[in-house]
């Protein structure tokens, strides 16, 4: 089975590859990577890019196609091929394989095969996942159908029918055959605040529910939600804090972009993947993670040949070395998901930053409320109303973004619980009228 690995270079660049079932690396995903995506991605984005062409893989083994081979000959991909890959993308490769194992036994048929994507019983993707898929499908396919036919003669021609390929493949992220409705915005998934506050009180170091058995262990995994909790930073940002990214006496902590760290152990670094910046945090934080660096990860063997914050307690190879991304999720957040499964099983690392933006919405509305009902207080007080750019730019600034698109989106579950309050007003009122009337 293919696996992909991500290999560190001496200069700290990582570098994600294919490897075949022999071990090897795979020769077209690597030239690609190689020619087209090494000098202008992120290395979690080219990983994510792989993957999305181990899903290529998938229906070609499921069409039994070889697009290398039909490209060379000049036979491109046609509209019902396209189509194909399309309803392919959607669904999730767990779904993909089991088609793909229903296919090869000898004694089953199932029609739902041919059209998966319609059957209500395969998991399928989000849209956004889905879009980015089939963007990455078509850069790979158009990089190997130009590549394989650059030095035939007829290359003009074979040119002309490639573009028109990537023109079409590209074409079908606009027609995803899904509701569009707000049941399917995972926006809207996260669960309320009150949730969180339950998770939080969970994870007190002094919690009885605490699912972690060790001191040290309770207090590192309290500190790490905290900063999730009250500053909204990505999971990729916690992880890549250092020691002195922490200011202590003006309670702040330095968001830093680090790519291709050579300091830092991990294959697969955690990075900032929004702009450098600088996050505040309660002085009972700030003073809680410099007792845990002084007395708790001083003592962890291992630790002090590295500056990252957070790292292992647990004794052998691993002792003291930076926790990694699968920990974290799945040493860390999983336990104390399992413990309360009704509860938190709806909780994810990202759903932290949307709960900090929309707990940030709610103290802007209170603010300016406060504002317009007192404005002679407010006034001497040196608080003004906080118009809706400004509110983006304070968005923008806090999660460390350039795009107001961006700041809008995260304010999506705010602004529809609004409008959804003022209808609900609307029709009280209206109905309020009706009664009276009647009477």
């Amino acid at each position: 089975m293919s696996t992909v690995k991500v290999l560190k270079f001496e200069n700290g660049e990582r570098y994600p590859v294919l490897f075949s079932e022999t071990g090897l690396p795979d020769f077209w995903v690597t030239l690609y990577v190689t020619a087209s995506l090494r000098l202008s991605h992120a290395a979690t984005s080219i990983e994510n890019i792989i993957r999305d062409i181990l899903h290529l893989r998938l229906w070609e083994e499921l069409e039994e196609r070889e697009l290398i081979e039909e490209f060379a000959k000049g036979v491109f991909l046609c509209p019902e091929d396209i189509h194909s890959l399309r309803d392919h993308c959607l669904i999730k490769p767990k779904s993909a394989r089991e088609n793909l194992n229903v296919k090869k036994s000898p004694n089953v048929l199932k029609i739902n095969t041919l059209e998966p994507f319609k059957q209500s019983s395969k998991e399928v993707v989000s849209k956004h996942h889905y879009a980015n898929r089939i963007s990455h499908i078509a850069g790979f396919l158009d990089f190997i159908a130009r590549t394989v036919n650059r030095a035939k003669g007829n290359y003009a021609e074979s040119f002309t029918m490639i573009e028109a390929m990537t023109k079409m493949l590209c074409a079908q992220k606009r027609k995803v055959m899904r509701s569009v409705g707000n049941i399917n915005d995972h926006h809207l998934k996260v669960p309320v605040p009150e949730v969180f506050e339950q998770f939080m009180g969970v994870v007190e170091a002094t919690s009885v529910n605490n699912p972690f058995k060790t001191p040290g262990i309770k207090n590192r995994n309290e500190l790490m939600f905290r900063i999730l909790y009250e500053t909204g930073v990505r999971s990729g940002e916690l992880l890549a804090l250092r020691i002195t990214d922490i200011d202590y006496f003006n309670s702040r902590i330095a968001i830093v972009r680090r790519h291709n760290d050579v300091l830092d152990l991990r294959s697969r670094q955690p990075v900032a993947k929004t702009l450098s910046r600088d996050v505040y945090i309660t002085s009972q934080l700030a003073q809680a993670i410099r007792k845990y660096i002084v007395e708790t990860r001083s003592r962890i063997d291992g630790a002090n040949k590295h500056p990252y914050l957070f790292v292992t307690h647990k004794k052998g190879k691993f002792s003291g070395k930076p926790i990694t991304d699968a920990s974290f999720r799945n040493r860390i957040l999983k336990p104390v998901i399992d413990q309360f499964p009704e509860d938190f099983s709806s909780i994810t690392r990202h759903g932290f930053r949307h709960n900090f933006n929309y707990l940030l919405s709610q103290k802007i509305d209170k603010h300016n409320q406060y504002v317009r009902q007192n404005s002679d207080l407010a006034k001497n007080e040196g608080m003004t109303y906080i118009t809706e750019k400004e509110e983006n730019d304070i968005r923008k600034r806090l999660n460390g973004w350039s795009s107001e698109h961006t700041a809008a989106t995260y304010n999506k579950r705010h602004i529809i619980e609004k409008t959804n309050m003022l209808m609900m007003s609307d029709m009280n009122s209206q109905m309020s009228g009706v009664l009276i009337n009647d009477k």
